[in-house]
């Protein structure tokens, strides 16, 4: 039966669906660079923080033998374990708009947006914060620089690794930001996107 007006509709998913923020609170100062992909990433670790991956990164060399400049990743998503369960926090590569270091691919690197979740995602699944979270950051993400849907992916999807895990369900970050996306362009409310991405969910099953 299709939920009228006044009856709760629930998503297909144990995360909420929380309106994209309609501005970018993490657009930086320094000037934009040219942003085609956005890669999604687990630390394989159950804690963590901002600080504690720049001080593993700077051990790192490259294949030329020169250190890393610190953390390689764009964003640093917490799960209430040395940092806030669902804070999302940029790091320096983002602030000053400086390529990656996370992909392992030149050109994702180069023009790729790494995300990284606090968390080992092949022994249990992200917070529903941090889906909140990875959801308003990848959404504005998309929107800010025009990254289609098909170009948010796991690290899986550029190189030979299990990152993000197999418990994290990237096909729902892709699916709920298509979803929204196309009936945000067609004028469709929030509300009723809700509606029907439950819809659209339960006739998978």
């Amino acid at each position: 039966m299709i939920p009228g007006p006044t009856e709760p509709v629930n998503p297909p998913s144990s995360y909420p669906i929380d309106p994209i923020r309609s501005t970018n609170p993490w657009k930086p100062e320094a000037d934009l660079r040219e942003w085609n992909y956005i890669v999604l990433h687990h630390t394989a670790s159950e804690r963590g923080n901002v600080e504690s991956i720049h001080e593993e990164h700077l051990k790192r060399k490259d294949k030329n033998g020169v250190h890393w400049l610190g953390i390689g990743y764009h964003f640093v998503i917490g799960n209430g374990d040395g940092m806030d369960d669902g804070s999302i926090e940029p790091t320096f590569r983002w602030r000053q708009q400086l390529q990656g270091a996370h992909a392992g691919i030149a050109d994702y690197n180069q023009h790729g947006i790494g995300i990284v979740l606090i968390g080992n995602f092949e022994n249990t699944a992200p917070s529903t914060a941090q889906m909140n979270a990875v959801k308003q950051l990848v959404g504005v993400l998309k929107r800010e620089f025009g990254i289609a849907s098909g170009k948010v992916m796991g690290h899986g999807d550029v190189k030979a690794t299990e990152c993000p895990g197999k418990l994290f369900p990237l096909s729902e970050v892709r699916d709920t930001i298509a979803f929204r996306d196309e009936h945000a362009t067609n004028g469709t409310t929030h509300r009723d996107a809700i509606r029907l991405i439950n819809l659209s969910g339960e006739s998978r099953k």
